[in-house]
């Protein structure tokens, strides 16, 4: 049963269509049968504040603290609390959600069960001797390294989560799971290079490939989240578009900007972002839009214009200009294009 629009029942009891008991009623259809109190509603509240700590705090604890303790703790050990953990926030999820209707916590901890998949196929991996040992017969990585390096024995361990991630995704229906996606994937497309290119020559080329395959990362993203956006009822656009530009933005500012050409390519992209935010209505594309449009203004500051000081006076006049110009067309485009003004 899709739940109930609850603006659309006040509208009918103020239309006179249903009464205010009637309404009463049907929204406690929404509720299942024992759910108690209801979840508290999605936004900036403390109640989501303590949802998403509590759930970074359990991710935390198995990307970091547990694995920084592996000298202490055997591997079994380490994959047995893992498995265990994994099974509770799963079970936990699945109850929170189907039973008492708790659908973003119960998301939460199944989200934070993908998050120990890592870690779990990771001790698989070394109890059944398929992790690679180096020639002094240490470990060729550590999984305390899975977050900081760049190596070809990751990629295992990357498929198998994004194959989980997925999987669970279809399942639940949770729009944060979104966020493991898509950095699994952009780590996967790292370690994917360097497996496919490899790790003998670091030289220019190497580099270049991997800023290229982050691009094209982050430009797949941003492209899927248009395909989403707003045309599901759970919002997976917003996190792609978060992953999607954060990684373009910054990827092409370590590619583009060394070039004049390009860095005036990256420039008018990022103001298209601006423009789009405001088609698309999404306010993601705006922030980074604005921040790529100051990054290129910071290059030519630096770089072009370094010893210029009217750059900065030049730059204070056109922002002044847009102000005023934008002001001046909404006052006037009821002129210019027999609209009203709005």
């Amino acid at each position: 049963m899709a739940e109930i629009n609850k603006d659309t029942l006040f509208k009918a009891v103020r239309d006179g269509i249903i009464s205010e008991d009637q309404c009463s009623r049907i929204m406690t259809l929404d509720n299942k049968p024992g759910s108690g109190q209801a979840e508290g509603k999605k936004g900036l509240n403390y109640i989501m504040a303590f949802y998403y700590f509590g759930a970074l705090i359990i991710i935390f604890a198995f990307t970091y603290f547990l694995v920084s303790q592996w000298d202490q703790l055997s591997t079994w050990l380490i994959l047995a609390i893992g498995l265990i953990f994994q099974v509770v926030c799963f079970g936990m999820g699945g109850y929170l959600r189907k039973k008492l209707n708790y659908k973003i916590s119960g998301g939460l901890l199944v989200t934070a069960a993908i998050a120990i998949t890592p870690l779990v196929v990771y001790s698989l991996e070394k109890i059944f001797g398929i992790w690679p040992v180096a020639k002094s017969g240490l470990d060729s990585a550590a999984y305390k390294d899975y977050w900081m390096l760049i190596k070809p024995c990751w990629v295992y361990i990357e498929i198998i989560t994004l194959a989980v991630a997925i999987a669970v995704l279809y399942w639940v229906r949770f729009s944060f799971i979104v966020v493991l996606i898509g950095h699994t994937a952009w780590f996967l497309s790292m370690d994917l290079a360097e497996l496919i290119l490899g790790t003998q020559n670091y030289g220019e080329a190497f580099w270049e490939a991997r800023k290229w395959i982050s691009i094209i990362i982050g430009a797949v993203m941003i492209a899927i989240a248009r395909l989403l956006n707003r045309r599901t009822d759970e919002d997976y656009s917003f996190w792609l578009f978060l992953y999607g530009l954060l990684i373009f933005t910054t990827a092409t500012a370590f590619n583009w900007l060394n070039n004049e050409l390009s860095a005036l390519l990256y420039f008018v992209i990022h103001i298209m972002f601006v423009v789009f935010s405001v088609r698309w209505q999404r306010a993601t594309l705006m922030v980074f839009g604005a921040l790529g449009i100051y990054i290129y203004l910071g290059h030519l500051a630096w770089s072009i214009f370094k010893n210029s000081p009217f750059f900065p006076i030049a730059l204070a006049l056109i922002g002044l200009l847009m102000i005023l110009g934008t002001v001046s067309f909404q006052r006037n485009k009821d002129k210019l294009f027999g609209i009203k003004a709005s």
